[in-house]
């Protein structure tokens, strides 16, 4: 009942906030409300902002702005990408930008999150993870079912057991009902399923050579151009199309989201590699790896939750990972093929280092030129960073952060992106960050699960219980108290202790060192009343001990 009412409540906030969010872009910060959108800019800047997707198709929304911090785009037509032309006219940036603004859709927003291998939803708190076990190709199936006007596939590697069976016979099937079928697919790798397709569908295969890397998208976009907002659909995530990958036991997920606004942004995407808007390729416009261009929208507003989306290598998805690790207060916890970029290691353990109180990652067996695992356990300690223990390959890129605090900003990355060279400077990728506790601790669910398995140690900060043996060595009075507390020992600790108190989420709210401890007087009085978690650390071990505050 608990768990129904949150979900009730989240859905009511997401609805009266869905008319006026934000987020910051790099030159500005953009808001939604109900009917238009506010772009406030760091510094004064000259804009112009055009609707049509396409240069020949372009049509001026906004009346150009000069000088001005903020520029608002008025009576903006739902799901649809508009064009915006600026030049900051201060700060170091001062050269001619182009980004493009998504507007809000009329579509649903639902995003689900489908896993190929079990979850813990003991941890769950919103919503519980699903597992679809070997079931994730029937449920792809079902979307290709359901297409009835364009299918556009990019996909890095394929296997279906017939052409009248699997994804193959669903793809078949929708051919042949006329939907419009195009595939984007990797060159370079086994794609069993291709010959098995109606020759008439239309494909065009990746470059080879050594300035490109894979076609690793593994995304689909369902009816795009719909005129029912409520058909579109993107689906997207870890999970190439092989038996092993959809069926298992690699492990991987999925994410399928019904927003017609980010649909359009995928079709962006794959019409740049198909070099084309119509139903035929034209291999020679196509453009792949590094010769792709930014020219998607980054933030969506999606049913009231923001959504990042980001393509490789142009859109710079490694500085994203960097950012969203950085974003985090008080958790963050990893299921990650690989790690082979230093600078993704340098901040995790940056902010462990900076009393991240939960840093934990699980990661698969393979041990790539550069791999960062055995840097990562000697910074962060082994017991946070765990190789997975099952049988095929952890194939999973996502992270999840704050997922144990709702008052900041509980977010999931994932998407096809490994945290390689590759992946930022040659491979195609997609990438997709969803701002929203009952998604990330979906992803949370099935973090949980793979970290035990590999032997991992959860600590719940929501669970913190007094620890009776070590806590005798220190009485805590007045407990309940109005906000100021002493601390004694039973006798003075010799060299340095370290006292923190963390609220229930797990946000540090004091720290401080005493050298020779033997009393201390804490002042809480500026914080909430409510229950605090004691951490005391010294050369006789950590203990831990729970207070009051009136």
């Amino acid at each position: 009942m608990k768990k129904h009412l949150l979900l009730f409540i989240l859905v009511l906030q997401s609805i009266v906030i869905s008319s006026q969010i934000s987020f910051k872009e790099r030159d500005y910060k953009i808001t939604y409300h109900e009917n238009s959108i506010d772009l406030k800019f760091d510094y004064p800047v000259t804009a112009k902002a055009f609707s049509g997707r396409y240069h020949n198709d372009e049509v001026v929304l906004e009346n150009k702005i000069t000088n001005q911090l903020v520029y608002t785009l008025k009576d903006t037509p739902p799901g649809s990408i508009i064009k915006l032309n600026y030049q900051l006219l201060e700060g170091e940036n001062t050269g001619f930008q182009t980004s493009y603004v998504a507007t809000a859709s009329k579509s649903t927003g639902t995003i689900d999150v489908y896993f190929n291998h079990p979850v813990n939803t003991s941890y769950s708190q919103v919503q519980h993870a699903v597992n679809l076990g070997n079931t994730m190709v029937d449920k792809l199936v079902e979307y290709i079912n359901a297409c009835t006007t364009t299918l556009d596939i990019a996909i890095y590697n394929t296997f279906s057991p017939s052409q009248e069976t699997g994804i193959a016979g669903a793809i078949n099937a929708a051919f042949a009902r006329g939907v419009q079928v195009r595939i984007v697919y990797d060159g370079g790798t086994n794609n069993s399923m291709l010959p098995l397709l109606n020759s008439d569908i239309q494909r065009i295969a990746s470059p080879g050579g050594r300035n490109y890397g894979l076609m690793h998208n593994k995304f689909v976009i369902f009816d795009a151009n719909h005129s029912d907002p409520n058909k579109p659909v993107v689906w997207t995530g870890s999970t190439n199309w092989t038996k092993n990958q959809i069926d298992g036991p690699d492990k991987n997920n999925s994410i399928v989201i019904q927003d017609q606004t980010l649909a359009l942004g995928y079709q962006i995407e794959f019409e740049e590699m198909w070099g084309s808007s119509t139903s035929t390729p034209i291999p020679f416009n196509s453009r792949f790896g590094a010769y792709k261009l930014d020219n998607t929208p980054h933030t969506y507003n999606i049913g009231g939750k923001i959504v990042n989306s980001y393509f490789s290598p142009s859109d710079g998805t490694n500085s994203k990972i960097l950012e969203t690790i950085n974003s985090a207060n008080t958790d963050i916890n990893i299921a990650i093929m690989l790690i082979t970029r230093e600078d993704i290691s340098s901040a995790l353990v940056s902010k462990f280092s900076n009393d991240i109180v939960s840093t934990q990652l699980v990661m698969d067996t393979q041990n790539p030129q550069g791999n960062q695992k055995v840097y990562l356990q000697n910074e962060l300690g082994e017991g946070r960073v765990k190789t997975d223990r099952t049988t095929g390959v952890m194939h999973h890129k996502f992270m999840v952060v704050d997922n144990y605090n709702s008052n900041s900003d509980p977010m999931v990355l994932t998407g096809s992106h490994n945290w390689s060279l590759g992946a930022e400077t040659k491979n195609d990728e997609n990438t997709l960050i969803v701002h929203d506790l009952n998604i990330a601790n979906q992803y949370y669910q099935a973090f949980a699960y793979l970290y035990e398995l590999s032997g991992g140690t959860i600590v719940n900060p929501l669970a913190v219980i007094d620890n009776q043996v070590t806590a005798s060595k220190y009485q805590i009075y007045p407990n309940p108290s109005n906000g100021i507390f002493n601390i004694k020992s039973e006798r003075i600790i010799s060299g340095n202790s370290d006292v923190r108190i963390y609220d229930t989420t797990g946000r540090k709210i004091y720290q401080q060192n005493f050298v020779n401890f033997n009393t201390a007087k804490i002042d809480l009085t500026m914080q909430p009343s409510g229950v605090y978690f004691v951490s005391i650390s010294n050369a006789s071990g950590q203990s831990h001990l729970k207070i009051i505050k009136q």
